[in-house]
């Protein structure tokens, strides 16, 4: 298949524009619904228990919930993460334990976070040419017609552009496909008033990658702590 130079320009500039697109347009990580309970009455400058639900002694797990802490702190809330009253190797909790405990350390709010869903679906993306196509001559040397003192003084304009001598184009060579993944991870995040146990407040987040950044706790955090803000379920 022979590519023009023209259109193979076209299509890398297109392609390198929709990738610089889809890098820096696309969210790490997004809230995609939320529901909060806009008639509960919550208490002024409330003592709010950060817990993210995961593998034990998970790194990412306390990231999380120091993550949330520091902003909610630097916000001017009140708020602890739940490794200061739970151990971090804990998995499975009784409820009623819990509450009681909560309770005992006078917890007003529990926020909890947890991954709910995780899917992975592979696709194939072609390949693509790479490079330009290279014309190169055909057969052998120009045949010359006039020889004196073996100096040519000229070339018969047929034999130089007959079938031996004349040029072909070689395709260059396309790039391999390859199989990429893309995953989806779905996290469930809880508010829950302590007195009653009682959930206020509700969302999920939808990210693309199991390996979360730094970057994107940060976001995750913020859009958590922001719409609870925006209903109006904590106040100082």
């Amino acid at each position: 298949m022979k590519i023009s130079f023209d259109n193979r320009l076209r299509q890398a500039i297109l392609l390198a524009t929709v990738l610089i697109l889809i890098t820096s347009c696309a969210p790490e990580i997004k809230l995609t619904s939320s529901w909060a309970n806009k008639y509960t009455e919550v208490r002024r400058s409330p003592l709010i228990m950060v817990m993210a639900l995961g593998k034990a002694n998970s790194k990412t797990r306390q990231e999380v919930e120091n993550n949330i802490v520091a902003r909610l702190k630097k916000e001017g809330y009140k708020a602890i993460p739940a490794s200061d009253l739970f151990q971090p190797g804990l998995t499975k909790r009784d409820s009623a334990e819990l509450v009681k405990t909560l309770r005992k350390n006078n917890i007003d709010l529990l926020l909890t976070n947890a991954v709910i869903s995780v899917t992975e679906n592979q696709r194939f993306i072609p390949g693509a040419v790479q490079g330009n196509d290279i014309v190169v001559p055909a057969g052998g040397t120009a045949t010359p017609y006039g020889q004196f003192n073996n100096v040519y003084v000229g070339y018969n304009y047929y034999n130089y552009y007959n079938s031996y001598n004349s040029y072909q184009t070689i395709d260059a060579p396309p790039t391999p496909g390859t199989t990429v993944t893309d995953v989806q991870v779905i996290i469930e995040s809880n508010l829950y008033k302590v007195e009653n146990a009682q959930l206020i407040w509700h969302g999920q987040s939808r990210s693309y990658t199991k390996q979360p950044s730094t970057s994107l706790i940060n976001t995750f955090s913020k859009n958590v702590i922001g719409d609870i803000k925006k209903n109006k379920l904590l106040v100082k």
